[in-house]
């Protein structure tokens, strides 16, 4: 892997308004913004100015209910990453665009031709983040009564990226583009298409599953990884894990990126940024975070007195998600006799279990370079307190110490993603 790019790698994941909840409701931030196409063209300007390697967008495919009831509180707009990252490739002529799309709702086809489309008005800076879908009620949206299951969910993704890179080998006039990867028992596709070709004849391939079969497939075939890390040790078994995966499967694991989620608050000083982060906590009251957890079960805990434990049978009898991992999610709040409010609380303050780093700039740098040093990732994907204040800090602050350290480019290396990521193609 080639360190002309720098020993640490950056992605900034821009989904909604930021990371915590509550965020959106602090007086810096501008959530009415991201209806509007000039933010996001901002952004990408100064997310290239710090030199990151890419921009990743999220994307969702039910909606953001629980058991039928709204959240009134929570602001998570989730908009088509395609036309975010259209948008900001009219601005930019570097950093990368990952888009996020499921292989269990759409068709290799048509998500081939999208990625082609974005691949070429970019000249090679597209992204596929490889997902499967997780959430039971994406399947309504699709004339489908259930979800697949896991497994099956994950073995059709590999056929699906099979068939897809299939259709871009073919594009791009290579021979290894076969027939068996276009008819299997998930897809009957009869030819391929003609596509654009661009500096990289496909995206780069990123995928984000944490379960055995996640690791799998992404040891298989992604290109780089996100992740959660909440700690180092964390961060350095996954990506044992997966490096002992791929040299399993006869692939070079220094070819791969494992890029945990890092979100953050900063401030002058240590105690301004504790002071904001607790004030970020205290935007999240107890309605708002009671919504929050309700939609990650899929199941409306707002009808439920706030004051008393889960009761765990009446949740795990409706609830939307498997009952299983519900109940094993729940479990150590009622073990801990904790109220439904206190446990909603405490789920808030670490959303989706990424690590947060609350402190001065040169203490993250201090913290990034210490984990690149450990060997427990790669680079990090950011994910800022709220936006865009946060991202602006980083970029203004954080950025310049990286890159005085020489763990950050100051000017890339080449055009296309994959020169930025320094991790060459395994045909």
């Amino acid at each position: 892997m080639s360190r002309e790019n720098g020993r640490l790698h950056l992605w900034a994941f821009l989904q909604g308004i930021g990371f915590f909840p509550g965020g959106w409701r602090d007086a810096k931030a501008t959530p009415g913004a991201v209806f509007h196409r000039a933010y996001y063209e901002r952004v990408a300007r100064m997310v290239e100015d710090a030199r990151f390697d890419a921009i990743v967008f999220g994307d969702q495919l039910q909606g953001r209910d629980a058991a039928g009831r709204t959240p009134g509180r929570l602001a998570i707009p989730t908009l088509d990453p395609f036309t975010l990252l259209s948008v900001m490739a009219g601005v930019t002529s570097r950093v990368g665009l990952v888009a996020t799309v499921s292989t269990t709702y759409n068709e290799p086809a048509e998500v081939a031709a999208k990625f082609a489309a974005l691949n070429f008005v970019s000249e090679g800076r597209a992204g596929w983040n490889i997902v499967t879908t997780a959430h039971p009620n994406s399947a309504w949206n699709f004339g489908e009564p259930e979800l697949l299951e896991k497994s099956a969910r994950y073995i059709r993704a590999q056929a699906f990226v099979d068939a897809a890179d299939a259709f871009w080998r073919a594009a791009a006039g290579s021979p290894m583009a076969t027939a068996e990867a276009l008819r299997n028992q998930w897809f009957q596709i009869d030819g391929t298409l003609d596509f654009p070709t661009s500096p990289q004849y496909r995206p780069v391939l990123v995928q984000a599953g944490q379960s055995p079969d996640g690791r799998h497939f992404a040891a298989k075939s992604a290109e780089a990884i996100f992740c959660p890390a909440p700690t180092i040790d964390a961060g350095r078994a996954f990506r044992d894990d997966i490096h002992e995966r791929a040299r399993a499967l006869g692939r070079d694991p220094t070819k791969m990126l494992i890029m945990p989620g890092l979100a953050f608050i900063l401030g002058d000083t240590e105690e301004e940024a504790q002071r904001k982060h607790r004030h970020m906590l205290e935007l999240a009251d107890d309605q708002l975070c009671i919504e929050y957890l309700s939609e990650s079960i899929g199941f409306d805990l707002t009808r439920l007195p706030a004051d008393k434990p889960f009761p765990l049978d009446e949740i795990c009898a409706t609830c939307e998600f498997p009952p299983a991992d519900v109940r094993r999610m729940l479990t150590p709040a009622v073990e801990a006799g904790q109220t439904i409010a206190e446990a909603c609380r405490d789920y808030a303050r670490k959303p989706r279990g990424h690590a947060i780093f609350v402190g001065t700039a040169e203490q993250m740098a201090d913290r990034m370079e210490t984990w690149i040093d450990a060997g427990a990732c790669d680079g990090f994907t950011l994910q800022p307190g709220f936006m865009p204040s946060e991202l602006e800090l980083f970029c203004a602050h954080v950025a310049p110490l990286l890159q005085a350290r020489g763990l950050l480019r100051r000017e890339y290396q080449g055009p296309t993603l994959r020169d930025h990521l320094g991790c060459d193609f395994q045909a």
